[in-house]
C-alpha cells in the first residue's frame, strides 16, 4: 500500500519529473482502492490516516490525500476529521519544501485560507 500511495504522491506532486508513467496511475494507485471506498468511505479514510501516521518521506501522505480527493465523493467524508488531517498533511508536505502557494491545488489553498487566513503562507521563507 505504501508503494502505491508513494507512487501516486510523487506523480501528483510533479507529473513531469516524477518518473512515473501516467498510464500506471489508475491500475496501480486508484483502481485497487475503489472497492474499499465504495464499501465504507469513512472507514477507508480513517484507515488511510492511521496508515500514514509515521510517514517520513511525505510522499505517502501526499498520495493518500490525493487518493481521497480522487475517489471519495461524499462531502461529509471529505469534511471529516480524518480527511482534513490528510489534507493538512499534504499542505504541510508542500510548506516544508518552501513551495509558493501557487503550488497548492485549489482545495489545498482553500483549506489553508480557512485555517490560517489570507497573507499567512510563508512564500518560500524557511518554515518556523
Amino acid at each position: 500500500m505504501a508503494q502505491r500511495l508513494e507512487m501516486l504522491g510523487r506523480f501528483e506532486f510533479d507529473v513531469h519529473n516524477s518518473g512515473v508513467d501516467s498510464a500506471d496511475i489508475y491500475p496501480n494507485c486508484l483502481e485497487p482502492f475503489w472497492p474499499d471506498v465504495q464499501n465504507d468511505p469513512a472507514g477507508f479514510v480513517a484507515d488511510l490516516r492511521a496508515f500514514v501516521e509515521n510517514d517520513e518521506s511525505g510522499f505517502v501522505t501526499y498520495g493518500a490525500s490525493r487518493l481521497v480527493r480522487e475517489l471519495v465523493t461524499d462531502k461529509g467524508v471529505l469534511d471529516s476529521a480524518d480527511a482534513l488531517a490528510l489534507l493538512d498533511g499534504a499542505i504541510e508536505f508542500k510548506r516544508m519544501r518552501n513551495l509558493p502557494s501557487a503550488m497548492l491545488t485549489g482545495h489545498e489553498w482553500g483549506r489553508w485560507l480557512n485555517v490560517h487566513g489570507p497573507d499567512t503562507w510563508p512564500h518560500g521563507h524557511p518554515p518556523v
